[in-house]
């Protein structure tokens, strides 16, 4: 973020500027070597003023008090982060988005679209409110409102009838997708809500918590089906994966844990690294039709295992910062990771190979594969979105709009157009037009 003075680069320095210096530095040197030729002696008038009545307290010198507040208010501005300083520092940013929605008073860090109506999606906030919308209306059609902490995620039942929010209360609520009506709210994790996720073919919900538990139940009963409590730490990631058949949990105690969703029971444990020195799992994402899966470490390292059999695939390494997001193309082989050094690295499946690496200015915080096509977004702290060629490495598009890091993604996909669907730490929802 802006500050009102940074120190100027060595490269920025011209040799004029140089030579100034150094001959500056020169006469310092010389000071030791000069000899005091005449003394004086301070009188009272000689004495310099207080700190409260300096030379400078002449308003025709430094300005009126009102137009020195307004300095400091542009200095206080370059520093807090706002919109307005950030469009100062790094000039006008052109809003390429379709749609700006600003009912979230704080950052927005889960979207969803619902698939069975992809006009309609949700959002959800550090605001502690949802809220679910419909493509081209300014106006959310409802608030949903009852959590009493962030809501850290949202999803859709597959057949479009439920919405779900996780709340770092540790409450996930369940919704009617056409109105926001509550349904029923899910109790039993004692810490918050970390991910929710419907199964393929049932009102049947997971959802996992930092209190190192996962959830199943059954709606819109409200009635636990089951509980998955053998991690150590908070399950950050997980989902139904195998075509619902196995259930794929992360956790932050450097683990990834396949399980039979009706016994409860772990039929496969991986571990990221060394049990004497977890590292984070940081994402996970299951293969939309074969039994694998992709899971990222903090440390930079992909590992790609498989589901049924528990076995560690291969490891892909290109990155060296943590990877933030993974997921798999479902019309081609190919992966795609990235990562908080900037780099999306597109992957090889028949071979495990790196076939290409994306860069980008900042950390990538998401990316998302567009359905049957070879093309993917990505998500910076940057601000930006970009639309990547995963054959050519080409950027198709770069968007831009958000005065903020980008922290989530959504794409819809209506029977007369596709859109995205953004959120941001700059408090809104953005909607833009895919034209690829």
């Amino acid at each position: 973020r802006g500050r009102c003075r940074r120190p100027m680069d060595a490269s920025e320095v011209d040799a004029s500027e140089t030579d100034s210096v150094v001959g500056d530095l020169h006469e310092v040197a010389m000071v030791s070597d000069l000899q005091v030729t005449e003394e004086y002696e301070l009188g009272p008038d000689d004495v310099p003023p207080p700190e409260d009545q300096s030379e400078l307290g002449d308003e025709s010198v430094r300005g009126s008090d009102d137009e020195m507040d307004a300095v400091n208010e542009a200095c206080e501005g370059e520093t807090s982060g706002e919109p307005q300083a950030l469009e100062t520092l790094h000039g006008p940013i052109e809003d390429m988005s379709a749609q700006q929605l600003t009912a979230h008073t704080s950052a927005v860090f889960a979207v969803s679209v619902n698939a069975a109506n992809p006009y309609f999606f949700a959002t959800g906030g550090g605001d502690d409110v949802g809220y679910l919308w419909r493509v081209g209306l300014a106006e959310p059609v409802a608030r949903l409102q009852g959590h009493s902490e962030t809501i850290s995620s949202i999803g859709f039942s597959a057949d479009g009838n439920y919405l779900a929010t996780g709340g770092l209360d540790g409450i996930v609520r369940v919704w009617s997708a056409d109105a926001g009506e509550p349904v029923v709210a899910l109790e039993g994790p004692t810490q918050g809500i970390n991910w929710v996720a419907w199964h393929s073919r049932g009102a049947v919900l997971l959802a996992g918590s930092e209190d190192a538990t996962a959830w199943m139940w059954k709606v819109p009963e409200g009635s636990v089906m089951q509980i998955f409590s053998v991690h150590s730490g908070s399950v950050s990631y997980g989902g139904f994966a195998n075509g619902g058949r196995n259930i794929i949990t992360a956790s932050e105690d450097g683990t990834v844990r396949v399980w039979n969703p009706r016994a409860g029971t772990v039929d496969h444990c991986l571990h990221a690294s060394s049990p004497q020195e977890p590292y984070a799992i940081t994402c996970l994402a299951a293969h939309p039709s074969q039994a694998v899966y992709l899971f990222g470490i903090e440390t930079g390292a992909v590992k790609m295992a498989h589901a049924e059999t528990g076995k560690v695939l291969a490891a892909l390494s290109s990155h060296d910062a943590s990877v933030e997001s993974v997921g798999f193309c479902d019309c081609m082989p190919l992966a795609a990771t990235g990562s908080m050094d900037g780099k999306l690295c597109i992957w090889e499946l028949n071979t495990f190979s790196l076939r290409h690496t994306c860069t980008h200015g900042a950390g990538v915080v998401e990316l998302l594969w567009r359905r049957q096509s070879p093309l993917l977004f990505s998500c910076t702290v940057s601000r930006e979105i970009r639309l990547w060629d995963a054959r050519s490495a080409e950027c198709l598009k770069v968007l831009t709009g958000h005065r903020d890091a980008v922290l989530c993604m959504a794409i819809g996909y209506a029977q007369d157009a596709t859109y995205l669907i953004s959120g941001s730490d700059d408090h809104t929802v953005r909607v833009w037009s895919i034209d690829v």
